[in-house]
Order: C-alpha cells, then sequence, then structure tokens
C-alpha cells in the first residue's frame, strides 16, 4: 500500500484543501501533485506544484502517470455567471481529467459530485453533476467513486449565507436532519475528504457512489 502517488485536482478548495493535507500528511503517498491556476503558498517534500491552463489539459497527461486521480473540481453559478462556463468547469474539465487518467490506466479516480445530482433533474444544477456521472460510468477505470456530499461546512474564503444558516439550523435543531431527511444534513468538507481518501486505500474495484448520509461513516 505505501509509495502510492497521486495527483489531485481542484486543491484550493474546501474539500480539495483539506484532502491535500491528508495526502501530504499520509505515509502512504509518497508523491502528490497538484494542478493549480496559481501556486498556493504551500511547501512540502512530496508536493509538486502545476499551475496548467485547463483549457489545455490534453497538454498535461504525463502527470496523470499515478496510482490515484482526486477531482475536487467545482464552481458556483454565481461564480461561473453563465450556464456555458458552468457547465466547462463541472462536466468539461472533470470529463478529460477522468479520460487521461483512462488512458494512463490509473488504479482510482474519485470526484466530488453532489446531494441530488440526476441527468433528469429539472434543476440546472444538480441535471450537471448528474450527467457528469453518467458520462464518467460509461468509461473505463479500475475504480471509480463518486462523492454526493450535501451543503458543505468549513472555513471558506469568502462569506456564504447559506452555510451560515445551515450552521445555525443544525445547532439549534438538529431534529429537523433524521429519518429520511438524514441525507440533507451539512456535512463537513473534512470529513468528505476523509471518505475520499479511505476509498483510494481501500484497493476496491468497481463503482460505487456515496451519498451525503454515508460519508461520514467510511473508514
Amino acid at each position: 500500500m505505501e509509495g502510492r502517488t497521486a495527483l489531485l485536482i481542484g486543491a484550493s478548495g474546501l474539500v480539495g484543501s483539506e484532502l491535500l493535507t491528508l495526502l501530504l500528511e499520509s505515509d502512504i503517498y509518497r508523491y502528490v501533485t497538484i494542478f493549480v491556476r496559481r501556486e498556493l503558498p504551500i511547501k512540502h517534500r512530496k508536493l509538486q506544484q502545476v499551475v496548467v491552463d485547463f483549457n489545455e489539459l490534453e497538454s498535461y497527461e504525463h502527470y496523470f502517470h499515478v496510482d490515484d486521480v482526486f477531482s475536487c473540481l467545482g464552481t458556483t453559478m454565481k461564480k461561473a455567471k453563465t450556464k456555458q462556463q458552468f457547465i466547462k468547469v463541472d462536466y468539461e474539465y472533470t470529463m478529460r481529467a477522468a479520460a487521461l487518467a483512462e488512458k494512463c490506466d490509473v488504479k482510482s479516480f474519485l470526484m466530488v459530485s453532489s446531494l441530488g445530482a440526476n441527468p433528469r433533474s429539472p434543476f440546472f444544477y444538480n441535471r450537471v453533476k448528474g450527467e457528469t456521472e453518467e458520462a464518467l460510468k460509461q468509461l473505463t477505470i479500475k475504480s471509480l467513486h463518486i462523492f454526493r456530499p450535501s451543503l458543505l461546512l468549513g472555513k471558506r474564503q469568502e462569506f456564504r449565507l447559506a452555510e451560515k444558516l445551515a450552521e445555525w439550523l443544525l445547532s439549534l435543531l438538529p431534529f429537523l436532519f433524521i429519518g429520511k431527511w438524514r441525507k440533507y444534513k451539512p456535512v463537513e468538507a473534512k470529513k468528505v475528504a476523509l471518505a475520499m481518501f479511505y476509498a483510494a486505500t481501500s484497493c476496491q474495484k468497481g463503482i460505487y457512489i456515496y451519498e451525503s448520509d454515508h460519508i461520514s461513516h467510511i473508514s
């Protein structure tokens, strides 16, 4: 198990930053490469940062010769501004990365999707996530792991009202998230990162989808 190598895409995000810490601190991984738009203020003997143009992702194919590829790519409509740009980040970039991972015969590809992902959803966000999942399932990657977290909690650089309201509800009205509503309970980004880490190191073959209420129990 020791001596694994990893490529992490989306290391500056909420889940990605937590996952990067886990990978660098773990004795299991000897080398970690991250794709970034601009270099992060992190130095580590195991870390290689590669500033990439995501529109030219195929130019970086040689970096995909690793054991595990983690994709924490994702944006919001507020940041993307247009549906076309949202699709480019959440669907196109993810699928191009996955195709390169398949071509380089990685052991596992792990990606962050979303609660409610469904290619037939009437909601644009959930529909794109669902279409991405369906396209990923058509690839021949040995081990595919898809994580569908609910609202993510953690320290963000920008203020988000939805997260603050969720934290308030969770602290004052925990009974709202029981029974069939359990999967809607907000989840800490660190727990999603831990679940991705454990799934990668489990060496299980096949396609696995983890709903939000199960993510915290993966270890």
